[in-house]
């Protein structure tokens, strides 16, 4: 339980000081209305208090169900990506059918050509310019012929050229309708990085609105519980002091009432006779024992008057303190259970994950584990060339342990599981997770470059700082990669 142990020590000290200074002392009324208006304050606190814990956990269910929607809304978007890819690389299918057709189209014309030329000429000379033909009777015979063959031929190749004219022309109607469902796969792409975007703004939003909340409750209670505890102590003691300050008068007043009576009655036996003067000593010592006696009486009944009163405030004290100790274990378990749901995770151990994590982004291997580059160094993890813009999502769960520019990385991304492994991904252009974030499988972490030619995505496992092949922990795509 928290005092303020530089106020008390003061006002205790201006309420046991007699004299001119106890007058200084505080208004118990007004410290007592003061400690009513705490006390009702103190109470509108704790039941704004659970208020407030009532929406933390309907705040706690929300970002659960934001964090499925995210996780959800990466998925599409990786699906998306890759029915993209698998678009375009049947767009260029199309166009290098295209290139071939058009080819062999203007091959078989310039053959077309040169048949059809030679027959032209043929048909425009006259049958008796045959005759003079410097060749015998024979061969033009044989010409003929020959001519005669070549034109089924070449009606049959006219044929095959119109059905190749228009297998091109419904390559061409496929490229264009391609093309469409390419426009349309993209638009439906950059809607889900956007509903990804505003649920990352709505997610932190509220994050940062119920952690505001909870630490101002929490301030409250602690500020009104510490007043009222104060105050209680603080009147308590003005009490005490008020009642020894009366018990101290009336016993002066008695015995100055005493003293008076029995000075009366000495000086009337005085003044009444001689002989009575042994009679009214006498009596007069008897009254001084009655006034001893009676005295002794008042100040008893003032010191367990004062017993009582101290009693009364131990109990009270006693009573205040317990409350104050429920309250702080009151804000300290609502503490707790705010920092439980800012930090709850699903307890599965990552060998339980082995060969079914997703992969962090979807696009081909270029570099697998153990391979040795260009300069004779040997890989410690993949190297997964993704799609413009494409999304990272986390492996497996965790928490975040870097996040931000490192020397040789770029942005990098390092996420603990349990069991001493840690995930590194390098090569984002955006990161969209902060150090000390619980992640849960699937949950979208990143954002690929928009504009570089190339995106690469760099993935490291590593098990007590000592990298492991990946792959073997991780879910075989839809598509065979190759590297």
């Amino acid at each position: 339980m928290r005092r303020n142990d530089g106020l008390l020590p003061l006002m205790l000290a201006a309420v046991l000081a007699a004299g001119p200074v106890l007058a200084q002392a505080p208004d118990p009324a007004t410290a007592d209305r003061r400690l009513h208006e705490l006390e009702d304050q103190l109470k509108r606190s704790r039941a704004e208090h659970e208020e407030i814990k009532r929406k933390a956990r309907a705040i706690t269910d929300e970002l659960g169900q934001i964090r499925t929607d995210m996780v959800n809304a990466a998925r599409a978007a990786q699906e998306s990506e890759e029915i993209l890819s698998e678009l375009e690389t049947q767009l260029e299918d199309l166009k290098s059918l295209e290139g071939d057709k058009g080819e062999t189209l203007r091959r078989r014309s310039q053959q077309m050509t040169g048949v059809l030329t030679a027959l032209q000429r043929l048909a425009w000379r006259p049958t008796e310019a045959l005759l003079a033909q410097p060749q015998t009777p024979a061969d033009t015979v044989r010409s003929a012929i020959l001519l005669r063959a070549a034109v089924p031929q070449i009606e049959r190749s006219a044929q095959d050229l119109k059905g190749e004219i228009d297998m091109m022309a419904r390559v061409r109607a496929d490229i264009v309708q391609q093309k469409k469902r390419i426009a349309t796969t993209a638009a439906r792409l950059e809607g889900e990085h956007n509903r990804l975007k505003d649920l990352w703004l709505r997610k932190s939003s509220l994050q940062t609105a119920t952690l505001a909340e909870s630490d101002a409750a929490e301030q409250r209670l602690r500020n009104l519980a510490s007043e009222a505890e104060d105050l209680r102590d603080l009147l308590t003691r003005l009490e005490e002091e008020r009642k020894r300050r009366e018990a101290e008068a009336a016993a002066k007043v008695a015995a100055e009432k005493a003293a008076r009576e029995a000075e009366i009655k000495a000086q009337k036996a005085a003044r009444e006779a001689e002989l009575a003067a042994q009679k009214a000593a006498r009596e007069a010592e008897l009254a001084a024992q009655r006034a001893e006696k009676e005295r002794k009486v008042r100040e008893m009944a003032a010191a367990q008057t004062a017993r009582e009163a101290e009693l009364a405030a131990q109990k009270t004290a006693k009573e205040a303190e317990i409350m104050a100790q429920k309250a702080a274990r009151d804000v300290e378990k609502a503490a707790r259970e705010v920092a439980a749901s800012r930090t709850a995770s699903t307890g599965r151990s990552f060998s339980q994950g082995q060969g079914q994590m997703p992969f962090p982004a979807r696009g081909r291997i270029i570099t697998r584990y153990g391979q040795t580059n260009d300069v004779g160094v040997v890989n410690k993890g993949l190297e997964i060339a993704t799609r413009k813009g494409a999304q990272v999502i986390a492996p497996f769960d965790g928490q975040v342990a870097f996040a931000g520019p490192f020397r040789g990385y770029g942005l990098l991304l390092i996420i603990e599981h349990s069991e001493g492994y840690h995930t590194l991904l390098a090569g984002m252009a955006r990161i969209d997770a902060t150090v000390g974030q619980r992640l849960t499988s699937g949950e979208p972490v990143g954002i690929m470059a928009q504009d570089e030619a190339k995106p690469m995505l760099y993935v490291e496992l590593r098990r007590n700082g000592q990298p492991v092949n990946p792959l073997p922990w991780l879910t075989a795509q839809k598509r065979k990669v190759s590297g």
